[in-house]
């Protein structure tokens, strides 16, 4: 998988390699080889250009291990789901899953975790460095996540701050990030347009890389299945314009809560919402901090693309 973003076209540097797979997860919930051969199938179609890592929890790696193909490449993204104890006792126990499953041509991408509670620095500090100890010969982006639960427990803007501390301590080879979750079934899991733009404009403002996960099926924020669900064009063409400087932080969440999918713009030549405009290059820069999304369904949004006239 090419590790830089193409910038011959602002829509093709906004969409490539945005959607991660994540079919293991619900709701979808696929069954590993099921997952696997979906993913294969991603991967031959003609948006293949737009999907990113398959996310994998790393409790069930000796499960891919066991029925994958070891003759197609796979890029991985790895979740560290057992919860990060005081000492790392148990992400360490992943850590050494990882370096046990048999990996041989498999890509570790990434690696993510969620915090149990309130972001601690300190907690973080030791996960950096189980990762630097563990992977020592790899480059990994380490993507951690704050808790949220109807708000934030550790505001976007310190927590974002204890993050950035984090990933300049970091040694080269462990690269240090955020996770947004935008959805997920239990009562207030979705964020509020402010809290989402929170975040955001917490991330440009201390440099810090991120990938979103959960409630994103969609290009465009509206009602689905009876729910109010956040867009992913939303939340990358905000993060992308005010990255570009196109767009004041103060309007970020104008650009998050937007319903008319005729208010964006995705063409080879600008990404844009209403009267604010990035081109190509800028938008491939932006990439780098606003980096992807998971989604348990790669058809859904690609279909919502389709569906808008965005992809043929």
């Amino acid at each position: 998988m090419p590790t830089t973003i193409a910038t011959d076209s602002a829509k093709r540097a906004l969409l490539e390699r945005l959607i991660d797979d994540a079919g293991l997860f619900p709701p979808a919930e696929l069954p590993m080889r099921l997952a696997l051969r979906a993913h294969a199938r991603h991967a031959e179609s003609a948006y293949a250009w737009t999907g990113g890592a398959l996310v994998v929890p790393a409790s069930r790696l000796g499960e891919l291990s066991d029925v994958r193909d070891p003759s197609r490449p796979l890029t991985l993204s790895i979740i560290l789901d057992a919860a990060l104890a005081a000492k790392g006792d148990t992400m360490l126990a992943d850590l050494d899953r990882i370096a046990r499953a048999g990996l041989d041509g498999v890509t570790v991408a990434s690696l993510e975790l969620k915090a149990p509670a309130a972001l601690d620095a300190a907690a973080l500090g030791r996960a950096v460095a189980a990762v630097a100890e563990h992977r020592p010969d790899q480059t990994t982006a380490f993507y951690y996540e704050a808790p949220y639960a109807g708000g934030w427990a550790t505001p976007p803007p310190e927590s974002l701050a204890v993050v950035a501390a984090a990933r300049a301590a970091a040694p080269a080879t462990v690269t240090v990030g955020a996770k947004l979750r935008c959805g997920g079934a239990a009562p207030g899991a979705t964020p509020s347009v402010e809290d989402v733009a929170a975040f955001v404009t917490a991330a440009q403002a201390h440099g810090v890389p991120w990938k979103a996960t959960a409630g994103l099926h969609h290009p465009v924020r509206g009602i689905y299945r009876g729910a109010m669900r956040h867009g992913f064009l939303n939340l990358f063409i905000a993060a992308v314009a005010l990255h570009a400087g196109a767009l004041d932080a103060g309007r970020v969440a104008e650009v998050i809560a937007e319903e008319d999918p005729r208010a964006f713009l995705v063409d080879p030549r600008h990404v844009g919402w209403r009267d604010v405009r990035v081109e190509p290059e800028a938008v491939a820069g932006a990439r780098a901090q606003a980096v992807a999304f998971g989604s348990c369904s790669f058809d859904e949004p690609v279909n919502g693309l389709r569906e808008l006239g965005l992809l043929l």
